[in-house]
């Protein structure tokens, strides 16, 4: 049997203590960041979360002799300059906290470019030169106008996943690009059980906001059409039938406080109505004045309604509200009692 060096078998237990005793274990890649970043970084997490750094040999071995065989399959994630991450802090949040802390950072050449980098049309800013021949050998549309470089149109240099060659990385240095980013990159979590992957923490939140509202709104729509009452719809459903039970009412002429006011306008509007078909020798001065006065109303009431300003509106809008919920606890009484 091979002899094991006695620091290995420490480090070994030392790990594997470390992990037992926090709930939320993760595997993150450290790979590229300066020793002096990576210490700020540590700095800023405030003892929540501590990350543990150990050779890959080792941490998988460590993660292999577990007790708990669920944990046991991070140990697949254990690659590159893998380090262990060690927290109380929810998986979502420690996925965040590391995603808002990564950096841009120039490119040296052999690099993979993460996202699409796209050259803007316009001036450079460089007087002519041996740039623009280089600008050029890589693609990018350049020429010399008004005594400086300039790009002709936009152009896409790199896209997503494509390799950086030192050439192209040397231009973006120049133009003030930086492809990269740098910081930790978290592989795997795992908390109660379970094994998030770090494409699963990424979530879109205002997506998710946008799903639970359209989710409130289809139910609430669902319970006021079932007539399911709930502390959201009592008051919605209270309103609904005491305008329901309003028209009715008023439609079967059934006189009431409520009603008598509406069946008088209703009736009056309807004489007016009736008078202005007749010819006017058939009705009095009075009647002449009044059907006069409703005509002139009726022309003016749409260059009234334009001259209205949006705070005016949502006065009224408010003032009805305010009606509508009086109606709504005053007004069956008055209907049925």
């Amino acid at each position: 049997m091979a002899h094991v060096a006695a620091w290995k078998i420490k480090e070994v237990d030392d790990l594997k203590e470390a992990i037992n005793s926090h709930p939320v274990v993760g595997i993150v890649d450290i790979s590229g960041i300066a020793a002096k970043q990576l210490q700020s970084m540590r700095g800023g997490f405030h003892e929540s979360v501590k990350i543990r750094t150990a050779r890959n040999t080792l941490l998988k071995i460590a993660l292999e002799e577990v007790e708990n065989e669920n944990l046991r399959g991070l140990s697949e994630h254990v690659n590159g300059g893998s380090s262990l991450v060690l927290t109380d802090m929810n998986p979502y949040k420690l996925y965040k906290l590391f995603d808002k802390g990564k950096t841009s950072a120039p490119a040296k050449g052999g690099e993979i470019c993460p996202r699409d980098i796209t050259i803007e049309k316009g001036d450079t800013g460089f007087p002519p030169g041996p740039m623009v021949g280089e600008m050029q050998r890589i693609g990018i549309p350049a020429a010399i106008e008004g005594g400086k470089i300039v790009v002709k149109k936009k152009h896409v240099l790199l896209h997503e996943g494509d390799e950086i060659s030192p050439e192209v990385a040397a231009i973006l240095g120049k133009l003030d690009i930086e492809p990269l980013e740098v910081g930790l990159i978290l592989y795997a979590v795992y908390e109660d059980g379970y094994i998030f992957n770090a494409r699963d923490l990424a979530i879109d939140e205002e997506a998710i906001k946008s799903q639970f509202a359209l989710a409130y709104s289809q139910s609430l729509n669902l319970a006021m059409n079932a007539a399911i009452p709930t502390k959201e719809t009592v008051g919605l459903l209270i309103s609904l039938a005491f305008g329901n039970a309003r028209n009715l009412a008023l439609n079967a002429n059934i006189v009431n406080d409520e009603t008598l006011p509406l069946i008088i306008s209703k009736g009056y509007s309807e004489m007016l109505s009736l008078a202005s078909a007749l010819d006017e020798d058939a009705l009095d001065d009075e009647l002449k004045d009044k059907v006069g006065s409703a005509a002139a109303a009726s022309v003016a009431a749409p260059v009234a309604e334009e001259e209205k300003t949006e705070e005016d509106t949502a006065e009224e809008a408010e003032e009805e509200e305010e009606a509508s919920e009086e109606e709504s606890m005053g007004g069956l009484d008055a209907l049925f009692g």
